[in-house]
């Protein structure tokens, strides 16, 4: 095994996530006496402030309370690797194949549609969220994954995709991002941004408007049903609610109704010291856009606002009985020493820089590997899964949500990840070992595509 790149003499890597560097936060108050509210919202991540922000929009007059556990922003809305993509779920492919072209078209244009309005929100709102919208490649590093990308353009012809998206070669490829492990490139509509400013950003919003009130440093210990709604308990003080939302995401199997509905899977990334300018002047970049591999297990780099280079993906974690505990696994060498051979394999030139931060975090995955939302049917609705493409999601989520806690029947509470059929996981040891073959068989098809060639997810 090579060694991963040292950090610069006398500074150890750290096993922590980067983006909070780039803000620091100081967590509010948590909950000390009892409320009552139209709306309570569990966890405060995208999720829960979309939702909020949303409500309020349609009816002023609700009274919202969100609890959160640490701060809000601290889970995956905030730690993510900063894509913002249309991608809803696993991949294009594996939508089409389960729901038809016409829903993933629809579901597919809402959440395009998402990805402007956050650019404009940002803007209006004043959130520096270091917002770059010159997009992301899908790359191919081989004739393998080149059919991907071509099969993938099939896809987006059959949803009505703009005529101009077409396959670059390695030299029109390499024109837009200077690699040698470049071989073909599909450029996608979307953004980079920073998630930990865009999480904060959004919070000082929501929380400024009148009727909401965000506690954080409050963990909701159950939800029981009361006459009229239903009372969440928090260690200090209860809130009752006629209407509760379960929005904890990797989170959300902690509490009964969802144990075996969601899973948490652990990602994770790299990123290095900020290159110098004489560095970035080796490599031929000059949109700065983010790339992503085509496979299963995808790897992707990107730029941060501060030249760094930031990379991600690789083979997913699945802990045994869903651990979650973050000192025990944020560090994981084998998957930073991965990210280190990718980083050596599309910049070469670049292979000394070293990583000054190597971290993992927890995604939230269905069976169906799609996000589901929808409603308990007695004032409880709930939304998680989005296998590590919630940016944009989460916000046009944040919509069917508001349609669905007003009782509202709209294009949006009609989307194909709304009220579907949710499949459980199998308890365990059979979900740890299930997990454990499933992600060999899906690194198998990545290294020998040609072996397995029907759609696995």
């Amino acid at each position: 095994m090579t060694d991963i790149a040292p950090a610069p003499t006398g500074t150890a890597v750290k096993h922590e996530i980067y983006w909070r560097e780039t803000e620091s936060v100081t967590p509010g108050a948590p909950l000390r006496e009892d409320l009552r509210c139209d709306v309570c919202i569990v966890g405060g991540g995208y999720t829960a402030l979309w939702t909020a922000h949303f409500l309020k929009k349609a009816d002023p007059r609700l009274e919202i309370v969100i609890v959160e556990e640490d701060y809000a922003g601290a889970g995956a809305s905030g730690h993510n690797d900063g894509f913002v993509t249309p991608t809803i779920g696993h991949s294009l492919g594996a939508l089409v194949h389960r729901f038809g072209a016409e829903r993933a078209k629809l579901a597919y244009a809402a959440v395009g549609k998402s990805i402007l309005e956050l650019n404009r929100f940002c803007a209006k709102q004043g959130i520096d969220a270091e917002f770059e919208s010159a997009g992301y490649y899908q790359v191919a590093s081989n004739p393998d994954q080149i059919r991907l990308l071509e099969r993938d353009l099939e896809l987006a012809a059959r949803l009505g995709a703009q005529s101009g998206l077409d396959l670059l070669d390695r030299a029109r490829a390499r024109d837009r991002i200077g690699s040698p492990a470049i071989e073909a490139a599909v450029k996608v509509g979307g953004a980079l941004i920073n998630p930990h400013r865009l999480a904060r950003g959004l919070f000082r919003v929501v929380t400024a408007l009148p009727g909401v009130s965000l506690y954080e440093q409050t963990r909701a210990l159950a939800v029981e049903p009361v006459a009229g709604g239903h009372v969440v308990r928090t260690p200090q003080a209860d809130v009752t609610a006629t209407k509760v939302l379960y929005a904890t995401n990797a989170y959300q199997h902690q509490f009964a109704e969802f144990r075996r509905k969601v899973v948490p899977v652990w990602s994770y990334a790299a990123v290095t010291r900020p290159l110098t300018d004489d560095e970035l002047g080796a490599v031929h970049w000059p949109e700065r856009e983010g790339f992503v591999e085509a496979g299963n297990f995808i790897v992707f780099g990107r730029l941060t606002a501060g030249n760094r280079l930031l990379f991600g993906g690789g083979r997913a974690h699945y802990r045994f009985r869903r651990d979650m505990d973050v000192p025990r696994n944020i560090d994981n060498p084998d998957a930073s020493e991965a990210l280190h051979a990718v980083l050596r394999r599309y910049f070469p030139m670049w292979q000394h820089v070293p990583f000054t931060h190597t971290y993992g975090g927890c995604v939230a995955i269905t069976r169906e590997v799609v996000p589901h939302v929808g409603a308990l049917g007695d004032g409880r609705f709930y939304a998680h899964g989005f296998c590590g493409n919630g940016i944009a999601l989460t916000h046009t989520t944040g919509k069917v949500l508001r349609d669905l806690i007003l009782g509202r029947d709209t294009s949006y509470s009609d989307l194909l990840f709304v009220h579907g059929k949710e499949k459980p996981f199998p308890p365990e040891p059979l979900a740890f070992l299930g997990a454990g073959a499933l992600s060999s068989v899906l690194a198998a098809q990545d290294r020998h595509p040609r072996l397995i060639r029907r759609q696995i997810v």
